[in-house]
């Protein structure tokens, strides 16, 4: 019960991460189930660090956007939104390419934020009142 208030009390952008680990993880228990345990594991894990890596890079760009001026703020959004999109392509050519890891795990670890995102903050909260909107 005092890891929940603990939890609670994290920013929103620190739950999506943690939550996108455990979802990596849990995918990754998943490969169990799959001809090539290992490759699928290592696929779903090194997409699912990606990804939470990603998020972070966002979340930097975006309080760094914050203390400029519109103009530069929007020149430096896009510029480092193209650079992410770029090093995705890379994440995803080496999974393509290294026959360590199954593509298929590493594009369901792409997700794992996305999924944590979506968990995060559409379901309801337990402890939400009707009052709070």
């Amino acid at each position: 019960m005092k890891t929940m208030k603990i939890f609670n009390k994290l920013s929103l952008e620190t739950k999506i991460m943690i939550d996108s680990g455990l979802i990596s993880v849990g995918l990754a228990l998943f490969s169990f189930l799959t001809q090539n345990p290992l490759t699928f594991a290592l696929g779903v894990l090194f997409g699912g660090l990606y990804s939470i890596l990603n998020f972070k890079l966002m979340q930097l760009t975006f309080d760094k956007a914050m203390k400029m001026p519109s103009a530069r703020a929007q020149k430096y959004v896009q510029t480092r939104y193209f650079l992410r999109y770029l090093i995705t392509g890379v994440v995803i050519y080496v999974a393509i390419m290294n026959p360590w890891v199954n593509i298929i795990g590493v594009l369901l670890g792409l997700v794992a934020v996305k999924i944590s995102v979506l968990f995060n903050t559409t379901l309801p909260k337990k402890n939400a009142s009707i009052n709070e909107a």
